[in-house]
C-alpha cells in the first residue's frame, strides 16, 4: 500500500494520557484520580479513517499505539507523554519529535477531584474555563458503564473515570469515531511499551 502521512484529528484526551518520567519498573501516581494501577485498552477506529489503537496505562505512564487507513494510505503511530516531555513518533518513517508536555505539569499540582475534572474538559476539547455540561446519560462499552457527553454542534464522548471509551465526531465531513472493544485492569505490562522503539530518529 502507498504510504503518506494523514492528517488525523486527535482529540484532547485521546491524544494520550501524560505522564511523568520515572522508573518504570515503579507504579508512580500523581494522577490519583485515576481508581487503577494499570490498565489496557484496545479501540476500534471508524469513520473517515479506519484502524485500531491500544492505550497502556501504569500509574501515570502511558503510551498510545494506533494504526490507521484512509484508502490506500497508512499511518502507524506512538505517543508517549514522559513527566515535561512528550514523543510523537511516526513508526513508517521512524522518526519523532519530542516536545513540551505542559498539562502534565498543570495536572500534577491539582487536587485528585480537580484532575478528574481537567480529564474530563481535555476529552471534550473545552477550555480550562468552561464549566463542564452534564452528562445527557450513561452507556455500557468495554464492559463498563460511562457518563455520555454531548459535544454542542460536533458530537458525543462516553468518559469512564475521565478517560474516553467512546467517540463520535463530526467536523466538516470528517468522522471519526474510536469505541473500546476491551479493557483490562491492574494487568502487568511490559517495561518497553513506554518506551521508543530502537532506530527512532528524534528530527528536533
Amino acid at each position: 500500500m502507498k504510504k503518506s502521512n494523514l492528517i488525523l484529528i486527535s482529540f484532547a484526551l485521546f491524544a494520550g494520557l501524560i505522564l511523568p518520567g520515572c522508573d518504570n519498573n515503579a507504579v508512580t501516581k500523581k494522577l490519583t484520580f485515576l481508581p487503577f494501577n494499570t490498565a489496557v485498552i484496545k479501540y476500534d477506529l471508524s469513520g473517515s479513517f479506519k484502524g485500531e489503537e491500544i492505550l497502556y496505562i501504569k500509574g501515570d505512564l502511558s503510551a498510545s499505539h494506533q494504526y490507521v487507513t484512509q484508502g490506500d494510505q497508512e499511518e502507524s503511530t506512538l505517543e508517549l507523554n514522559l513527566g515535561s516531555e512528550k514523543y510523537l513518533a511516526n513508526l513508517d518513517k521512524m522518526t519523532a519529535i519530542k516536545v513540551k508536555n505542559e498539562e502534565y505539569d498543570k495536572l500534577v499540582k491539582m487536587t485528585k477531584e480537580e484532575q478528574l475534572k481537567q480529564y474530563i474538559r481535555y476529552a471534550l476539547g473545552l477550555k480550562d474555563s468552561d464549566e463542564i455540561p452534564s452528562p445527557s446519560g450513561t452507556k455500557k462499552v468495554a464492559g463498563e458503564t460511562c457518563d455520555v457527553y454531548v459535544i454542542e454542534n460536533v458530537g458525543t464522548a462516553c468518559l469512564w473515570n475521565g478517560l474516553v471509551l467512546e467517540k463520535e465526531i463530526s467536523i466538516l465531513g470528517v468522522e471519526n469515531n474510536k469505541k473500546a472493544v476491551s479493557l483490562e485492569l491492574d494487568k502487568e505490562i511490559p517495561k518497553d511499551r513506554f518506551e521508543l522503539p530502537a532506530g527512532i530518529i528524534l528530527t528536533n
